[in-house]
Parts: structure tokens; sequence; C-alpha cells
């Protein structure tokens, strides 16, 4: 790995909000999502000091909080899923609402009358939660996990469900099914902006690959707890794209013991063969694309430690694929070109020799002295490293035969832990290698290699200094690493060997030769050895403490990120 020569630090230190009124609430929302309401008694008046408790009903851990001098509530920072909700104040009954569903940035609005009454008595409050959300100016679609396991998706690519949301397209959908990626998947055209426009976040945290403002770590389907897309309206803490905000949540464990098992696979016996083939007599491409993994999440510790780990592997294999090429034959390799004229009606010039008006004269039927002939072409036809063609075609008189692959190994590690009932910390590492040549039969096309690791990791700790008082930090890490370029294939300095000089001062190989305006192909490379090497790294840093009084509520974020390139 080169030295790193550059380093790039951003730090900001942003969005200092002050909300009057206290019915409003202003918060980071990534991950998360949050609840909010109003308790008043029955004439209406506002009941200060009641207790909410918030029950995770797949986990068993509780969030607390008290209404504030205006009645109200807000429970923040939570994690997304199905919770019972429980409001209780002296000299009145206690409230329950059962089963209230949270999904990725959402901000869930339950208003309580409370009845005069024994705190012994439960009331079941069954009234719906508004569908209009009065509480935030966002627009999101969110995709559960149910979503992205059952609907089809040819590459297993969640991305290709932006494509769900209102104003979100992409010229070339195909872009976003292929199985070479990751970075060579599309990404959704956004209210009109381009796709380098949007930005993508895991639990939090960057996930894009800086270059190209490409995703980086995508994690697998059955990983994901749900997605959410916003497009319109973004919270100040998203700034800095005009595009959309793709944030991702990976699941964690519950209190039961849960997982699965996968394989999906396409094969070519399934398949026809392209028209392309059957035109030219070559067999269907060979495909063998196998997608599988498994999943497992539970307790540690129930109601507070919990667990979920996954694995996906990647077998895309594209064996033995036939295309023509088209080589210098025997006769050409003499000078004589005179099939290039009368098949393909291309007239050769001799550039020393000039007619009255200055042009170039003609190759009599196209035939070159041979004492015309550079040295090199005869080298290279001698050297036997290029062959004859295996028919008398002018064109296409050559086969290659290529192989390539691309297997990746994936996976996530998340613990979840409710230390107290004050303090919520999870922590998560995802990690990806990526292995993808392609190998050519003739070699002076020469392989290439094309090798990709990344790793994104996120420690985040929330804690609650008092009923109206909370903070929540975290860190994280996001490194991209690609490796790409050509195999030298035991050629050395063909280049220099050949008698081009410092024709290897690059490396070694043969730098790439195209003939233009004739019926040849190109070969050589311009990548034989390292052609891109690239490694970043982002480490980012985030701490949001929100205060809540009756009167207002105090919201400042200090977030820094430093990158090394």
């Amino acid at each position: 790995m080169p030295k790193l020569y550059s380093t790039r630090a951003a730090l900001a230190l942003a969005l200092m909000a002050v909300c009057l009124g206290g019915e409003h609430p202003t918060w980071s929302q990534e991950v998360t999502a949050a609840i909010t309401g109003s308790v008043v008694d029955p004439t209406g008046a506002m009941i200060i000091g009641a207790n909410v408790a918030a029950k995770d009903t797949e986990r068993g851990t509780v969030y607390t909080v008290e209404t504030n001098g205006a009645g109200v509530f807000n429970l923040l920072r939570m994690p997304v899923g199905r919770y019972d909700l429980k409001v209780g104040a002296p000299g009145f009954q206690t409230a329950l609402y059962r089963s209230i569903t949270l999904v990725l940035n959402q901000t869930a609005r339950v208003d309580f009358q409370l009845k005069i009454g024994q705190a012994t008595e439960t009331v079941e409050v069954t009234s719906a939660v508004p569908l209009l959300h009065t509480d935030t100016t966002q627009l999101s679609t969110v995709i559960d996990a149910r979503a992205n396991i059952n609907l089809p998706l040819l590459s297993r690519n969640y991305v290709q469900l932006t494509l769900l949301a209102p104003g979100s397209v992409h010229p070339d959908p195909q872009t976003l099914i292929s199985g070479d990626g990751p970075f060579g998947a599309g990404r959704p055209y956004i209210n009109g902006n381009r796709e380098q426009a949007n930005t993508f976040l895991l639990d939090g945290m960057d996930n894009n690959q800086v270059s190209d403002n490409l995703v980086a770590f995508t994690p697998s389907v059955d990983a994901i707890q749900e997605f959410s897309l916003i497009t319109q309206n973004a919270s100040a803490e998203f700034g800095n794209f005009q595009g959309g905000i793709v944030s991702t949540s990976i699941k964690s464990g519950t209190n039961r013991y849960h997982g699965n098992v996968f394989e999906f696979f396409r094969n070519d016996v399934l398949n026809a063969n392209n028209w392309a083939n059957n035109f030219r007599g070559f067999p269907k491409p060979a495909l063998r694309w196998n997608m599988f993994g498994a999943t497992f999440g539970g307790p540690i510790v129930k109601n507070k430690l919990f667990l979920f780990v996954d694995y996906q592997g990647q077998r895309f294999d594209h064996p033995s694929t036939s295309s023509p090429l088209t080589l210098i034959t025997a006769a050409e390799r003499q000078g004589d070109f005179s099939q290039l004229l009368t098949e393909q009606g291309i007239q050769l010039y001799n550039p020393f020799q000039l007619d009255t008006n200055g042009n170039r004269m003609p190759f009599p039927n196209n035939h070159i002295p041979l004492n015309m002939i550079d040295a090199v072409s005869g080298n290279l036809f001698s050297s036997g490293i290029y062959p004859l063609p295996l028919n008398g075609n002018l064109v296409n008189n050559f086969v290659n035969t290529t192989r390539s692959y691309n297997n990746v190994d994936q996976g996530d590690v998340r613990i979840d832990y409710k230390i107290t009932p004050n303090d919520r910390l999870y922590g998560r590492i995802s990690e990806s290698y990526q292995d993808n040549p392609v190998i050519n039969s003739f070699r002076l096309l020469f392989d290439s290699f094309n090798q990709e690791r990344l790793e994104n990791g996120v420690i985040n700790w929330t804690h609650n200094f008092g009923p109206n008082v909370l903070s929540e930090t975290g860190v994280g890490a996001n490194y991209v690493s690609l490796n790409r370029g050509a195999v030298d294939s035991g050629f050395g300095n063909l280049g220099e060997k050949l008698g081009i000089a410092n024709a290897n001062d690059h490396g070694p190989g043969l730098l790439e030769i195209n003939i233009f305006d004739a019926a040849y192909g190109t070969f050589g490379s311009r990548n034989v050895g390292t052609a891109e090497l690239f490694a970043d790294t982002v480490f980012q840093f985030k701490d949001a403490f929100v205060i809540t009084t009756a009167a207002m509520r105090w919201v400042p974020i200090l977030a820094a990120a430093r990158q090394l390139l």
C-alpha cells in the first residue's frame, strides 16, 4: 500500500437551534425515531410531570420521560420497532396505547386525555396515530425488512428499491441490477438531481465512496431492518446534499432467537442464447451466479444485551465466453493488403511519395514493400506471441475466450446494550471483500484484476441526564480500498523486447496499440501493473445535546469529520 500523500479535514460546529413553545421538537433523525404528544385531563388542561414509558415489545427495554411545563412529552432517539406506550399521573387512571410501530426517521404523535381515577386502573387507548405528520416537514419513503426480503431483487441490491419512492428515477435501471458491483451499480436520480448528489448513511454514519460519491458498503437485504429515502425538506444535520438521503439501519437482536439460511442462483441451463451468438454459431454464454448466506440474532442477556450477525457470499462466474477477434493475416505480414482493398475498399497510401499535386501516392494493389515494414512489426510476428488467424477471413478470423468471476464475501456484527434505564449503547462493524478478475485466452489482451475492500463501523451512546435532558454521541469510520490493473502474463518488458524504445518506462507488458480506419482490433494494455490504487478513510464524530423546558428547547449538535486519502 503506498504512502497516503494528501489529507483533508473538515470540522463543522453547527445547528444551534432554539424552538419556542415546546410543542414542535427539533432533533437529529438519522437511524432512530421519536414519539411526541401531549397529556391533558378531562377538561383539556395540561398535566405537568406525567410519567410516560415506552416498552419495546421485542426486546423488553423501557424508555421513560415526563411531560414538561406545557404538558408535552418527547421520547427521542428510540430504536425503530414496536412499542407499548403507557402514561400515568397521580389521581388519574393509567392509559395504555398498544403496538405503535416506529419506522426510520419517524416522529409519531400520540396525545392522551387521562381520566380521573386510581393509578392502578388501566384504560387501553385505541385511537389511531394521525396519518398527517405535523411535527416534521421532510418527505420520505420507508422500505421495511419485509419489503426488502420479499420484493424480487435480481442482484439483491437494496438501492434498486429507491425507485419506488416518488421523484426517484433512473435513465438506465439495468445499472441497478448488475452482479458486478458494488461500484458498478447505479444510484437513483432524485427530483432531477444527478446520482452524485445523493448521500448514503449506514446506522447514521457516512457510507459513501468519495471519488464519485458511490455507495460504499452494501448490506445484504436480509440484514437490513429498514431504510428511509428522504427526498424533500431534510432537517439541517443532513446538509450538503441536494439529492436524496438514503439512511439504512442494520437489524438488531431481540428477546427471541431468530435467523435464516438462504441461497439464490441463476444458471445458463435456464437461459436462452442471445441473437449475436446464434448468428455467429457460438454457444450461449455459461453463467453460474450463486448468492447465499445466513443471519442470526437473539439475546445475550434478556431485556438488556442483544446480538445480530449475518454473512452473505456471492460466486458470480462467467466461464469461457467466446468472442471474435481480427488478426493481421499471413499475407498482410508480408506487405500484401490486397484483400483489404477488395473486401473493404480501403486504399493504403505511401506517406513518403507524393504526386505533382502534393497528394500521397497509393500503394499499387495495396502492396507495401518489405523494406518499408517496421522492424517492430516483424519482431512481433516472429515472436510467436501474435498468432496466425484460424481461417482465411479478413475479419473475425480468431477467437478470444474470456473467463471472469466476481466473488464477494461480506458480513455484519451488531450489539445493542441497554446498560441502565438512562443509557443505551450499540455498536456495529461491517466488512466486505470483492475479487473480480478477467482472464483472456489471447495473451496480448492481458488479464486484469479488480480487488475491493470495504469496512464500516459505528459506536453510538444515548444518555438521559433527566426527563428533559438527553445526549447522543456517535463515532464511526468508513474505509474503502480499490486495487485495479492488468497482469503482466509473464512477458516482462515486452515493448522494449520488440524494439519500441522506452516502451516500458511505466512498467512491464506492451502498451495498447490501436489500428484505426482498418479492420483490425486492439491489443496490448495501458493498465499493466497497478493502474489504480485508491484508499480512503472517513472518520466521523457527532454529538447532539437536547435540553427541553416549558418555554424552549435547545439542540446544539457538534459534528466533525476527517478524511484520509
